[in-house]
């Protein structure tokens, strides 16, 4: 694995690089679809500030929260053993350090929402555009993961050994590279996503067809994820609940959008 690479003297994280290119490729698609919603260039900016702040905060509050047990165990040790105050905060620097993409998904489309509420413009618009750019950031977001070593997949005789990742068990191992096929499939739901704003399908609902398929993506995935400092409960991953839950609340939403939608048509035709 590539975790770091020196450019010029200076190291860089391949996982930040990668990131960055998938923000500014998301940002740029985001702003030409925007000019269709006539969305102005300062909502637009301002907004994604607030989104990406909220995604931030989201994925590292989500991450906290699967790793509970194990703040719970350091903070016991630190009283019990009376540990230095830098021992207390490395155990909370850990649990809170890593990010997890549905906490900075839900943060994002949260933080998001309330924005485009304060500046009463049309949510509905603002989602659409950000549906079909949020897949294409996860495409170069997955392939960073690849390259720092984390995220990793199950052990498998088709796959990758890794010597110097990020996370030390994922080295040595030959694993499956989730990583790579999550890219994959990321990149053709941006794909899908793109066709149905160009054609106008689910107009103002496009964050809910991207939630229900990437929900499904997640979902069959994590059965291929090797990392098991994940959470799970009842035999399914922390992702994969919240993946559940995605997914029923989608189809709610689309039951009533269709319900609607059929009765508008009586309203019209009598």
């Amino acid at each position: 694995m590539y975790p770091y690479i020196n450019v010029f003297g200076l190291q860089y994280s391949t996982y930040g690089i990668c990131s960055a290119v998938g923000v500014l490729l998301m940002g740029l698609v985001v702003y030409l679809l925007s000019r269709k919603k006539n969305i102005s260039i300062e909502d637009l900016l301002i907004g994604t500030v607030a989104a990406l702040a909220g995604a931030f905060l989201g994925a590292h509050i989500l991450y906290g929260i699967t790793n509970i047990p194990y703040m719970v165990n350091g903070i016991q040790t630190f009283v019990n053993e009376q540990k230095d105050i830098e021992y207390l905060f490395g155990v909370i620097i850990n649990g809170i350090g890593g990010m997890v993409f549905y906490g900075g998904l839900l943060g994002a489309l949260g933080v998001g929402a309330l924005y485009c509420k304060f500046r009463k413009i049309s949510v509905g618009d603002f989602a659409d555009c950000f549906a079909v750019g949020i897949p294409l950031f996860h495409v170069f977001g997955r392939i960073g993961c690849f390259l720092a070593g984390c995220c990793f997949g199950i052990e498998s005789e088709f796959g990758f050994t890794t010597t110097n990742a990020l996370v030390e068990t994922c080295n040595h191992v030959n694993r499956f590279p989730v990583q790579l096929l999550e890219s994959g499939l990321n990149f053709i739901l941006f794909a899908v996503m793109l066709i149905l704003f160009s054609k106008k399908v689910m107009k103002n609902y496009l964050i809910f067809v991207y939630l229900f398929l990437y929900s499904i993506i997640r979902f069959v995935d994590e059965f291929f994820r090797g990392d098991i400092y994940r959470g799970v409960l009842f035999g399914l991953s922390t992702s994969q609940w919240i993946s559940l839950i995605l997914f029923i609340v989608c189809i709610i939403v689309f039951v009533k959008y269709f319900v609607d939608k059929k009765k508008d048509k009586f309203v019209t035709r009598n």
